[in-house]
């Protein structure tokens, strides 16, 4: 049996590396090396009560996510079986926005989410798989008065 040389083993390492990146396999895919996404969402406070009020916001991304003056983002508080009205806000071209969400009345206690749409984490990669969204955690909990 014939040995290979270290270059020819590089090279095969190499070919498998790039076939990996360029098929979005690995944990460092296609999503990490093409894709600026916004900086994390804040929600406050963290449990509130139906009919109570939420501040939604972000602050601006490390990288440039290409929006031009009135790109806007749209919101919802969302929880099994419910969804509020979308609410939309402006965005500046860093990603950076505040804006306040009522939690409808009927919504009953539980885990719930702020879903922003309106970001590149809307379309992640160019598969049409989705990545995890552009969510934060909320809590619905009736106050205790």
């Amino acid at each position: 049996m014939r040995r290979r040389g270290s270059a020819g083993v590089l090279a095969v390492a190499v070919a498998v590396a790039v076939a990996t990146v360029l098929s979005g396999c690995s944990g460092f895919g296609a999503i990490t090396l093409r894709t600026c996404l916004p900086a994390r969402l804040h929600v406050a406070p963290a449990i509130a009560a139906p009919g109570g009020a939420v501040t939604v916001s972000s602050g601006p991304a490390d990288c440039d996510l290409g929006y031009q003056d009135g790109h806007v983002y749209t919101l919802s508080i969302v929880v099994p079986r419910h969804r509020s009205p979308a609410e939309t806000v402006t965005v500046d071209a860093s990603g950076r926005f505040t804006a306040t969400l009522t939690v409808p009345a009927e919504f009953p206690e539980g885990d719930a989410a702020v879903v922003v749409d309106g970001s590149p984490y809307d379309h992640c990669d160019d598969t049409g798989a989705s990545c995890a969204g552009y969510t934060a955690a909320l809590a619905i909990r009736r106050s205790s008065d």
